[in-house]
């Protein structure tokens, strides 16, 4: 009986090697694709087994798999003839595989459908080709956090060039790309003496789609000044405003600035505007930053002792008289500016020199009570005082802006000698004194950082600290605003001081 139970189990052995496992191998018997432990993105089957291996490549997409390819050349033949398409918009270069795509040569006893041309369909279909183009990576050491793409290199360099001239000159831009040295100013006046770029900005070759492409200068140029920020602040412009104006008003931007960011509209920083005209207002918000090197030179005042006064009974009281008339001194003096996209972060004083000694007055006056009579003459109620908005910048500017370059929350002088009139806080003055000089001109000093320093009644000399920049009131930033009032008629304060020395 165990002899035959044998017999039969070496029948059944014997018929399951002739008969089935020769169907492993026939092309008659396909095997679905459910054998292949890796199931594709494109639909694919295995169709027999061999008992010789062959090469095919497997092609997948960020870890995901896409398919089989039978034949590599021919894919790449059907990726270069999609290429017509795009070689309008893209020429003078070719069509690949993306970035995130990669190919394994692997080989298999497995024969598998041919999918290739659905393959390259799911690969068209899907974005997974790509333009081959420029990569432009922005870093800082090691780090790179920020990539973009380019069809053109030279498109990148003339839209960094121009983004470079928002803060200096062409002129001095290229004088420092041919390294030449350029030297301190000799007259009033600042030379830009030095660029550079914080971030490194290095390229190399890419496949990415066509979206994902910048295809003008101006997209470019666009991107330096923004980076990836989309919005947009506009202003239309109002019945008596000027570029300066608007400037002041929108991040403290030079009329260049503006004229910058909107060149369809303006073709020069002196152009008058005219109502209803709109005008992007978006300070930079660059993904670079590009620091400006500036020598100034200017010159300032260098002012008299307070001038002495002494008693002269022969006077009425009340009744004054200039014995010997004062004279302000002049030096001048060199600074180093740092400017930072646009905006000056410090200033360094390298020298100063007198050019005129300052001469103190002697005045004579009727009473024992010294009264502070004006002289007429004055200074400038800020040390390095620089103009952000002139008397008439916008409607309804009476006064002249002034800030201290170097020092935010700077101190502030009293132009000339006199009484004080008015000290209090209004909605639109914020904190603020009035100085009255007893010669037919008051001065007022509005937007104080707290109240001011003296009361009303007060005697103040000329170059005394009467209290401190600030932005109260109705302001747009930290500085003094001017007024000068002659016999109850504001006035422009540049025609008692040398505005024009200064920019």
């Amino acid at each position: 009986m165990k002899k035959i139970i044998t017999i039969l189990v070496s029948l059944i052995l014997a018929l399951v090697i002739a008969v089935i496992y020769p169907q492993l191998f026939s092309s008659d018997s396909p095997i679905k694709a459910y054998i292949w432990n890796e199931k594709s993105l494109v639909q694919q089957e295995i169709l027999s087994y061999s008992r010789n291996e062959k090469t095919y490549y497997k092609i997948y997409t960020n870890g995901r798999f896409i398919g089989v390819v039978h034949d590599l050349d021919y894919l790449y033949s059907l990726i270069d003839k999609a290429y017509e398409a795009y070689e309008p918009f893209f020429p003078n270069t070719e069509l690949g595989l993306s970035d995130d795509i990669y190919v394994v040569e692997e080989k298999s006893y497995a024969e598998f459908s041919n999918v290739d041309d659905a393959i390259m369909d799911y690969l068209q279909g899907n974005n997974l080709l790509g333009v081959k183009t420029t990569a432009v990576e922005f870093s800082t050491g090691e780090d790179i956090y920020e990539i973009i793409y380019v069809r053109d290199y030279a498109e990148f360099s003339r839209a960094l060039e121009r983004f470079y001239t928002n803060f200096i000159s062409e002129e001095a831009l290229l004088k420092l790309m041919r390294q030449e040295n350029i030297p301190s100013p000799t007259e009033l006046g600042s030379v830009e003496t030095h660029v550079q770029l914080y971030e490194n900005i290095n390229t190399r070759e890419a496949i990415v789609s066509p979206d994902e492409i910048f295809t003008s200068e101006e997209q470019i140029y666009n991107f330096l000044c923004y980076g990836r920020n989309t919005d947009r602040e506009y202003y239309t412009v109002q019945e008596g405003d000027t570029l300066q104006g608007v400037g002041y008003y929108f991040g403290d931007m030079s009329a260049r600035q503006i004229k910058m960011l909107n060149p369809d509209v303006l073709l020069s920083e002196n152009q008058v505007i005219v109502p209803g005209m709109q005008l992007n207002v978006t300070y930079y918000t660059s993904p670079i930053t590009i620091e400006v090197t500036r020598e100034r030179l200017s010159q300032q005042f260098v002012a008299p002792e307070t001038p002495e006064y002494i008693e002269d009974n022969t006077l009425e009281r009340g009744k004054y008289e200039v014995r010997v008339q004062e004279e302000t001194g002049i030096k001048n003096v060199l600074y180093e500016e740092k400017w930072v996209n646009g905006v000056l972060e410090s200033g360094e004083l390298l020298s100063e020199t007198v050019i005129k000694q300052p001469k103190r007055g002697v005045i004579a006056v009727g009473t024992k009570q010294v009264i502070m009579v004006g002289t007429g003459n004055y200074i400038w109620p800020v040390d390095n005082p620089r103009i952000s908005c002139h008397f008439g910048c916008y409607f309804g500017h009476t006064g002249t802006d002034l800030t201290n370059r170097y020092e935010k929350y700077a101190p502030i002088y009293a132009v000339d000698s006199g009484v004080v009139d008015q000290v209090g806080y209004r909605y639109d003055m914020g904190n603020y004194i009035i100085i009255n000089h007893q010669n037919g001109v008051r001065t007022m000093y509005m937007h104080l950082n707290k109240s001011a320093y003296f009361s009303v009644g007060e005697n103040v000399h000329r170059g005394d600290v009467i209290g401190q920049m600030g932005n109260t009131g109705r302001s747009e930033g930290v500085h003094l605003h001017l007024t000068f009032e002659v016999n109850g008629i504001r006035v422009d304060p540049c025609r008692y001081l040398p505005c024009s020395l200064i920019d």
